[in-house]
Protein backbone atom coordinates (compact mmCIF):
# COMPACT_ATOMS: atom_id res chain seq x y z
CA UNK A 1 0.00 0.00 0.00
CA UNK A 2 1.49 3.34 -1.09
CA UNK A 3 2.05 5.90 1.67
CA UNK A 4 1.81 9.60 0.80
CA UNK A 5 2.81 12.34 3.22
CA UNK A 6 1.43 15.83 2.53
CA UNK A 7 3.46 18.70 4.03
CA UNK A 8 1.72 22.10 4.15
CA UNK A 9 2.41 25.42 5.86
CA UNK A 10 -0.55 27.75 6.19
CA UNK A 11 -4.35 28.05 6.27
CA UNK A 12 -4.70 28.46 2.51
CA UNK A 13 -2.26 25.63 1.92
CA UNK A 14 -4.22 23.38 4.30
CA UNK A 15 -7.39 24.19 2.36
CA UNK A 16 -5.72 23.13 -0.90
CA UNK A 17 -4.15 20.04 0.66
CA UNK A 18 -7.51 18.93 2.05
CA UNK A 19 -9.19 19.23 -1.36
CA UNK A 20 -6.39 17.27 -3.02
CA UNK A 21 -6.53 14.57 -0.34
CA UNK A 22 -10.26 14.10 -0.92
CA UNK A 23 -9.75 13.89 -4.68
CA UNK A 24 -6.86 11.43 -4.34
CA UNK A 25 -8.83 9.13 -2.04
CA UNK A 26 -11.59 8.97 -4.64
CA UNK A 27 -9.06 7.84 -7.25
CA UNK A 28 -6.86 5.64 -5.05
CA UNK A 29 -9.01 4.16 -2.26
CA UNK A 30 -6.07 2.06 -0.99
CA UNK A 31 -3.76 5.04 -0.70
CA UNK A 32 -2.45 5.59 2.83
CA UNK A 33 -2.62 9.35 3.38
CA UNK A 34 -1.16 11.44 6.18
CA UNK A 35 -0.64 15.18 6.48
CA UNK A 36 1.85 17.24 8.44
CA UNK A 37 0.70 20.87 8.77
CA UNK A 38 3.74 22.89 9.82
CA UNK A 39 1.61 25.91 10.76
CA UNK A 40 -1.22 25.67 13.26
CA UNK A 41 -3.14 22.55 14.17
CA UNK A 42 -4.42 21.45 10.75
CA UNK A 43 -8.13 21.79 11.48
CA UNK A 44 -9.11 21.90 7.79
CA UNK A 45 -7.22 18.69 7.07
CA UNK A 46 -8.73 17.03 10.12
CA UNK A 47 -12.24 18.00 9.00
CA UNK A 48 -11.47 16.36 5.65
CA UNK A 49 -10.70 13.12 7.46
CA UNK A 50 -6.94 13.18 6.80
CA UNK A 51 -4.73 11.61 9.48
CA UNK A 52 -2.43 14.22 11.04
CA UNK A 53 1.15 13.48 12.07
CA UNK A 54 4.10 15.36 13.51
CA UNK A 55 4.48 17.98 16.26
CA UNK A 56 2.08 20.89 15.87
CA UNK A 57 1.25 24.03 17.81
CA UNK A 58 -0.64 27.24 17.18
CA UNK A 59 1.74 30.17 17.58
CA UNK A 60 0.68 33.81 18.10
CA UNK A 61 1.36 34.92 14.50
CA UNK A 62 -0.71 32.00 13.17
CA UNK A 63 1.42 31.54 10.06
CA UNK A 64 2.35 35.21 9.54
CA UNK A 65 5.63 34.90 11.44
CA UNK A 66 7.80 36.66 8.86
CA UNK A 67 5.32 39.37 7.92
CA UNK A 68 6.40 41.74 10.67
CA UNK A 69 9.27 41.85 13.21
CA UNK A 70 6.76 42.03 16.06
CA UNK A 71 5.12 38.80 14.91
CA UNK A 72 8.49 37.05 14.61
CA UNK A 73 9.39 38.11 18.15
CA UNK A 74 6.05 36.85 19.49
CA UNK A 75 6.54 33.45 17.88
CA UNK A 76 10.13 33.19 19.06
CA UNK A 77 9.00 33.84 22.62
CA UNK A 78 6.26 31.21 22.21
CA UNK A 79 8.71 28.49 21.20
CA UNK A 80 9.14 28.74 17.43
CA UNK A 81 12.73 27.45 17.44
CA UNK A 82 11.92 24.43 19.56
CA UNK A 83 8.90 23.60 17.43
CA UNK A 84 10.92 23.95 14.21
CA UNK A 85 13.62 21.59 15.48
CA UNK A 86 11.01 19.05 16.58
CA UNK A 87 9.30 19.21 13.18
CA UNK A 88 12.61 18.78 11.34
CA UNK A 89 13.51 15.82 13.55
CA UNK A 90 10.18 14.15 12.80
CA UNK A 91 10.63 14.58 9.05
CA UNK A 92 14.16 13.14 9.12
CA UNK A 93 12.71 9.96 10.62
CA UNK A 94 9.66 9.79 8.33
CA UNK A 95 9.67 7.05 5.68
CA UNK A 96 6.69 7.52 3.35
CA UNK A 97 6.79 6.32 -0.24
CA UNK A 98 6.21 9.83 -1.57
CA UNK A 99 5.85 13.44 -0.41
CA UNK A 100 3.57 16.17 -1.72
CA UNK A 101 4.50 19.67 -0.60
CA UNK A 102 1.81 22.36 -0.60
CA UNK A 103 3.61 25.54 0.31
CA UNK A 104 6.56 27.85 -0.09
CA UNK A 105 10.28 27.44 0.44
CA UNK A 106 9.81 26.88 4.19
CA UNK A 107 7.67 23.79 3.60
CA UNK A 108 9.90 22.64 0.74
CA UNK A 109 13.01 22.83 2.91
CA UNK A 110 11.36 20.78 5.64
CA UNK A 111 10.07 18.22 3.15
CA UNK A 112 13.52 17.84 1.58
CA UNK A 113 14.57 16.10 4.82
CA UNK A 114 12.39 13.12 3.86
CA UNK A 115 14.22 10.57 1.67
CA UNK A 116 11.36 10.03 -0.79
CA UNK A 117 10.26 11.20 -4.24
CA UNK A 118 8.75 14.67 -3.95
CA UNK A 119 6.29 16.82 -5.87
CA UNK A 120 5.57 20.45 -5.06
CA UNK A 121 2.48 22.61 -5.41
CA UNK A 122 3.61 26.22 -4.88
CA UNK A 123 0.40 28.23 -4.39
CA UNK A 124 1.98 31.40 -3.00
CA UNK A 125 4.68 32.95 -5.18
CA UNK A 126 3.77 34.03 -8.70
CA UNK A 127 5.56 35.62 -11.62
CA UNK A 128 2.98 38.41 -11.28
CA UNK A 129 4.65 39.40 -8.01
CA UNK A 130 7.54 40.72 -10.11
CA UNK A 131 5.42 43.25 -11.99
CA UNK A 132 5.99 46.76 -10.66
CA UNK A 133 8.00 45.47 -7.74
CA UNK A 134 10.25 48.00 -6.03
CA UNK A 135 13.00 47.51 -3.47
CA UNK A 136 12.93 48.58 0.14
CA UNK A 137 10.59 45.92 1.55
CA UNK A 138 11.19 44.09 4.80
CA UNK A 139 14.07 41.59 4.63
CA UNK A 140 11.80 39.15 6.44
CA UNK A 141 9.76 38.91 3.22
CA UNK A 142 12.77 37.93 1.11
CA UNK A 143 11.28 34.58 0.03
CA UNK A 144 7.65 35.73 -0.15
CA UNK A 145 7.79 37.96 -3.20
CA UNK A 146 10.13 36.15 -5.57
CA UNK A 147 11.66 32.77 -6.36
CA UNK A 148 15.13 32.98 -4.81
CA UNK A 149 18.10 30.74 -5.57
CA UNK A 150 17.57 28.34 -2.61
CA UNK A 151 13.95 27.73 -3.58
CA UNK A 152 14.82 27.26 -7.25
CA UNK A 153 17.41 24.66 -6.21
CA UNK A 154 14.79 22.79 -4.20
CA UNK A 155 12.26 22.97 -7.03
CA UNK A 156 14.76 21.59 -9.54
CA UNK A 157 15.10 18.50 -7.36
CA UNK A 158 11.36 17.82 -7.31
CA UNK A 159 9.77 15.24 -9.61
CA UNK A 160 7.27 17.87 -10.73
CA UNK A 161 6.32 21.40 -9.73
CA UNK A 162 2.76 22.66 -10.02
CA UNK A 163 2.70 26.46 -10.38
CA UNK A 164 -0.24 28.63 -9.36
CA UNK A 165 -0.69 30.13 -12.84
CA UNK A 166 0.50 29.65 -16.41
CA UNK A 167 2.82 32.67 -16.32
CA UNK A 168 4.63 31.27 -13.28
CA UNK A 169 5.08 27.84 -14.85
CA UNK A 170 6.74 29.49 -17.85
CA UNK A 171 8.85 31.66 -15.54
CA UNK A 172 10.11 28.60 -13.63
CA UNK A 173 10.91 26.60 -16.76
CA UNK A 174 13.02 29.53 -17.92
CA UNK A 175 15.05 29.22 -14.71
CA UNK A 176 15.82 25.56 -14.96
CA UNK A 177 12.78 24.00 -13.29
CA UNK A 178 12.12 21.82 -16.31
CA UNK A 179 9.19 19.91 -14.81
CA UNK A 180 7.18 23.01 -13.86
CA UNK A 181 3.61 22.92 -15.15
CA UNK A 182 0.23 24.54 -14.56
CA UNK A 183 -2.92 22.49 -14.13
CA UNK A 184 -5.04 25.19 -12.53
CA UNK A 185 -5.44 26.79 -9.11
CA UNK A 186 -7.29 24.66 -6.51
CA UNK A 187 -8.36 27.83 -4.68
CA UNK A 188 -11.05 28.21 -7.35
CA UNK A 189 -12.65 24.84 -6.68
CA UNK A 190 -15.69 24.45 -4.47
CA UNK A 191 -16.93 28.00 -5.04
CA UNK A 192 -20.01 27.21 -7.13
CA UNK A 193 -23.06 28.23 -5.10
CA UNK A 194 -26.49 29.80 -5.47
CA UNK A 195 -26.87 33.36 -4.16
CA UNK A 196 -28.43 33.81 -0.75
CA UNK A 197 -32.20 33.93 -1.25
CA UNK A 198 -33.95 37.26 -1.17
CA UNK A 199 -30.82 39.40 -1.39
CA UNK A 200 -30.79 41.68 -4.43
CA UNK A 201 -27.93 43.27 -6.32
CA UNK A 202 -26.83 46.35 -8.20
CA UNK A 203 -28.55 45.26 -11.39
CA UNK A 204 -32.08 45.88 -10.09
CA UNK A 205 -33.93 48.15 -7.70
CA UNK A 206 -32.43 46.52 -4.64
CA UNK A 207 -29.32 48.06 -3.05
CA UNK A 208 -25.92 46.79 -4.17
CA UNK A 209 -24.53 43.82 -2.25
CA UNK A 210 -21.03 43.98 -0.81
CA UNK A 211 -19.15 41.00 0.62
CA UNK A 212 -17.06 41.84 3.69
CA UNK A 213 -14.01 39.56 3.93
CA UNK A 214 -12.15 40.54 7.11
CA UNK A 215 -10.15 37.32 7.22
CA UNK A 216 -9.78 34.50 9.70
CA UNK A 217 -7.03 36.02 11.84
CA UNK A 218 -6.98 38.49 14.70
CA UNK A 219 -7.27 41.59 12.51
CA UNK A 220 -10.85 40.66 11.59
CA UNK A 221 -12.61 42.73 14.27
CA UNK A 222 -10.63 45.90 13.45
CA UNK A 223 -11.13 45.26 9.72
CA UNK A 224 -14.88 44.84 9.88
CA UNK A 225 -15.18 47.92 12.09
CA UNK A 226 -13.62 50.11 9.39
CA UNK A 227 -15.61 48.33 6.68
CA UNK A 228 -18.84 49.05 8.53
CA UNK A 229 -17.96 52.76 8.80
CA UNK A 230 -17.25 52.78 5.05
CA UNK A 231 -20.69 51.29 4.33
CA UNK A 232 -22.22 54.18 6.28
CA UNK A 233 -20.95 56.50 3.52
CA UNK A 234 -23.10 54.75 0.90
CA UNK A 235 -26.77 55.78 0.68
CA UNK A 236 -28.05 52.20 0.22
CA UNK A 237 -26.16 48.95 0.58
CA UNK A 238 -26.56 45.36 1.78
CA UNK A 239 -23.37 44.03 3.37
CA UNK A 240 -22.66 40.33 3.92
CA UNK A 241 -19.87 39.56 6.37
CA UNK A 242 -18.16 36.20 5.75
CA UNK A 243 -17.52 35.56 9.44
CA UNK A 244 -15.35 32.76 10.83
CA UNK A 245 -14.92 33.78 14.45
CA UNK A 246 -16.65 32.68 17.62
CA UNK A 247 -18.42 35.91 18.54
CA UNK A 248 -20.07 38.69 16.54
CA UNK A 249 -19.16 42.13 17.92
CA UNK A 250 -21.83 44.48 19.24
CA UNK A 251 -23.34 46.94 16.75
CA UNK A 252 -21.55 50.32 16.69
CA UNK A 253 -23.48 53.53 17.39
CA UNK A 254 -26.12 54.20 14.76
CA UNK A 255 -26.65 50.52 13.89
CA UNK A 256 -29.53 48.57 15.38
CA UNK A 257 -29.85 44.79 15.70
CA UNK A 258 -32.43 43.72 13.15
CA UNK A 259 -32.76 40.12 14.31
CA UNK A 260 -31.14 37.55 16.49
CA UNK A 261 -31.18 33.83 15.95
CA UNK A 262 -33.23 31.84 18.45
CA UNK A 263 -31.03 28.87 19.21
CA UNK A 264 -29.91 28.81 15.59
CA UNK A 265 -33.44 27.93 14.39
CA UNK A 266 -35.27 31.06 13.31
CA UNK A 267 -34.94 34.85 13.30
CA UNK A 268 -36.54 36.77 16.15
CA UNK A 269 -37.02 40.47 15.30
CA UNK A 270 -36.04 42.98 17.94
CA UNK A 271 -38.56 45.53 19.12
CA UNK A 272 -39.43 47.80 16.21
CA UNK A 273 -38.13 51.37 16.43
CA UNK A 274 -40.90 53.81 17.20
CA UNK A 275 -39.88 56.96 15.43
CA UNK A 276 -37.95 58.59 12.64
CA UNK A 277 -36.21 57.11 9.62
CA UNK A 278 -35.40 53.81 11.37
CA UNK A 279 -39.10 53.12 11.88
CA UNK A 280 -39.86 53.74 8.23
CA UNK A 281 -37.00 51.52 7.18
CA UNK A 282 -37.99 48.71 9.53
CA UNK A 283 -41.51 48.81 8.18
CA UNK A 284 -40.33 48.41 4.60
CA UNK A 285 -40.18 45.13 2.82
CA UNK A 286 -36.86 43.38 2.69
CA UNK A 287 -35.22 39.99 2.92
CA UNK A 288 -35.48 38.18 6.24
CA UNK A 289 -32.28 36.73 7.69
CA UNK A 290 -32.53 33.05 8.63
CA UNK A 291 -30.29 30.52 10.30
CA UNK A 292 -30.79 28.20 7.33
CA UNK A 293 -28.87 30.74 5.24
CA UNK A 294 -26.05 30.87 7.77
CA UNK A 295 -27.03 34.31 9.09
CA UNK A 296 -26.05 34.58 12.77
CA UNK A 297 -26.74 38.29 13.26
CA UNK A 298 -28.28 41.16 11.31
CA UNK A 299 -27.96 44.93 11.70
CA UNK A 300 -29.68 47.89 10.09
CA UNK A 301 -28.88 51.59 9.75
CA UNK A 302 -31.45 53.39 7.64
CA UNK A 303 -31.30 51.83 4.17
CA UNK A 304 -28.10 49.98 4.97
CA UNK A 305 -28.21 46.39 6.13
CA UNK A 306 -25.46 44.11 7.39
CA UNK A 307 -25.77 40.35 7.75
CA UNK A 308 -23.16 38.22 9.49
CA UNK A 309 -22.92 34.89 7.68
CA UNK A 310 -21.15 31.73 8.82
CA UNK A 311 -20.38 28.64 6.75
CA UNK A 312 -21.72 30.05 3.46
CA UNK A 313 -18.63 31.71 2.02
CA UNK A 314 -19.29 30.63 -1.57
CA UNK A 315 -22.89 31.86 -1.36
CA UNK A 316 -21.71 35.23 -0.02
CA UNK A 317 -19.42 35.65 -3.04
CA UNK A 318 -22.15 34.47 -5.42
CA UNK A 319 -24.50 37.14 -4.04
CA UNK A 320 -22.09 40.06 -4.00
CA UNK A 321 -21.44 42.77 -6.58
CA UNK A 322 -18.09 43.75 -5.03
CA UNK A 323 -16.07 43.04 -1.89
CA UNK A 324 -14.14 44.71 0.89
CA UNK A 325 -11.26 42.44 1.85
CA UNK A 326 -8.34 42.20 4.26
CA UNK A 327 -7.79 38.48 3.74
CA UNK A 328 -5.37 36.28 1.85
CA UNK A 329 -7.08 33.34 0.18
CA UNK A 330 -10.57 34.90 0.37
CA UNK A 331 -9.45 38.02 -1.52
CA UNK A 332 -7.87 35.87 -4.21
CA UNK A 333 -10.99 33.73 -4.56
CA UNK A 334 -13.25 36.78 -4.81
CA UNK A 335 -11.10 38.26 -7.57
CA UNK A 336 -11.01 34.87 -9.28
CA UNK A 337 -14.81 34.99 -9.46
CA UNK A 338 -14.62 38.41 -11.12
CA UNK A 339 -15.45 40.60 -8.12
CA UNK A 340 -13.50 43.83 -7.66
CA UNK A 341 -12.07 43.81 -4.12
CA UNK A 342 -11.25 46.97 -2.15
CA UNK A 343 -8.43 46.40 0.35
CA UNK A 344 -6.67 48.49 3.00
CA UNK A 345 -3.92 48.02 5.57
CA UNK A 346 -4.60 46.49 8.98
CA UNK A 347 -1.12 46.02 10.45
CA UNK A 348 0.69 43.98 11.52
CA UNK A 349 -1.08 40.90 10.09
CA UNK A 350 -2.34 42.62 6.93
CA UNK A 351 0.28 45.32 6.64
CA UNK A 352 1.64 47.52 3.89
CA UNK A 353 4.12 45.04 2.38
CA UNK A 354 1.58 42.21 2.39
CA UNK A 355 -1.00 44.41 0.71
CA UNK A 356 1.43 45.64 -1.94
CA UNK A 357 2.42 42.08 -2.72
CA UNK A 358 -1.21 41.02 -3.03
CA UNK A 359 -1.94 44.00 -5.27
CA UNK A 360 0.83 42.93 -7.67
CA UNK A 361 -0.55 39.40 -7.67
CA UNK A 362 -4.18 40.32 -8.36
CA UNK A 363 -3.61 43.33 -10.61
CA UNK A 364 -6.76 45.22 -11.55
CA UNK A 365 -8.84 42.92 -9.36
CA UNK A 366 -7.63 44.63 -6.19
CA UNK A 367 -8.33 48.31 -5.50
CA UNK A 368 -6.14 49.65 -2.69
CA UNK A 369 -7.51 52.36 -0.41
CA UNK A 370 -6.08 54.34 2.48
CA UNK A 371 -7.31 52.88 5.80
CA UNK A 372 -10.03 55.49 6.38
CA UNK A 373 -13.81 55.06 5.98
CA UNK A 374 -13.96 57.87 3.40
CA UNK A 375 -11.18 56.45 1.19
CA UNK A 376 -12.56 52.91 1.37
CA UNK A 377 -16.06 54.15 0.51
CA UNK A 378 -14.75 56.05 -2.53
CA UNK A 379 -13.01 52.99 -3.90
CA UNK A 380 -16.07 50.86 -3.17
CA UNK A 381 -18.27 53.24 -5.17
CA UNK A 382 -15.87 52.82 -8.10
CA UNK A 383 -15.98 49.04 -7.73
CA UNK A 384 -19.78 49.09 -7.76
CA UNK A 385 -20.47 51.74 -10.39
CA UNK A 386 -17.58 51.98 -12.87
CA UNK A 387 -18.03 49.49 -15.76
CA UNK A 388 -14.36 49.78 -16.68
CA UNK A 389 -13.23 48.86 -13.17
CA UNK A 390 -15.58 45.88 -13.10
CA UNK A 391 -14.50 44.63 -16.53
CA UNK A 392 -10.82 44.93 -15.59
CA UNK A 393 -11.44 42.94 -12.39
CA UNK A 394 -13.15 40.15 -14.33
CA UNK A 395 -10.24 39.97 -16.78
CA UNK A 396 -7.66 39.95 -13.99
CA UNK A 397 -9.48 37.18 -12.16
CA UNK A 398 -9.66 34.96 -15.22
CA UNK A 399 -5.99 35.51 -16.08
CA UNK A 400 -4.45 35.28 -12.62
CA UNK A 401 -6.67 32.74 -10.83
CA UNK A 402 -8.02 30.61 -13.66
CA UNK A 403 -11.16 28.45 -13.88
CA UNK A 404 -12.34 25.74 -11.47
CA UNK A 405 -11.29 22.13 -11.96
CA UNK A 406 -7.69 22.19 -10.76
CA UNK A 407 -8.18 19.75 -7.89
CA UNK A 408 -9.39 17.05 -10.26
CA UNK A 409 -6.61 17.70 -12.79
CA UNK A 410 -3.92 17.68 -10.11
CA UNK A 411 -5.34 14.55 -8.49
CA UNK A 412 -5.34 12.74 -11.85
CA UNK A 413 -1.70 13.65 -12.40
CA UNK A 414 -0.67 12.75 -8.85
CA UNK A 415 -2.58 9.46 -8.97
CA UNK A 416 -0.66 8.42 -12.07
CA UNK A 417 2.63 9.26 -10.35
CA UNK A 418 1.72 7.37 -7.17
CA UNK A 419 0.53 4.35 -9.12
CA UNK A 420 3.86 4.23 -10.95
CA UNK A 421 5.76 4.43 -7.65
CA UNK A 422 3.72 1.55 -6.25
Amino acid sequence: MTQLLIVSNGHGEDFIAARLAEALRARLPELELAAFPLVGLGAQLERAGVALVGPRRRLPADGFTFHHPRLLWQDLRAGLLGLTLAQASFLRRARPDAVLVVGDVYAQLHASLVPAPRRVLQPLVSAYHQQGREGGGSPLRYFMESFRAPELALLRRADRVYARDAATAEFLRGRGVRDATWLGNPMMDGLAAAPLPGVGGAGGEDPPVVALLPGSRDQAVASVSLMTRALERLPRVHGLVAWTHARVPAPPPGWEPEAVLDGGRAPVPHAAPTSGRAAASAAGAGPTPTAADGVVAAWRRGERRLWWVEGRFAAVLATADAALGTAGTANEQAVGLGLPVVAFEVPPLYGRDYLRNQARLLGAGLLVAAPTPEAVARQLERALRDPGVRAAARAAGAERMGPPGASAALADDLAGWLAALG
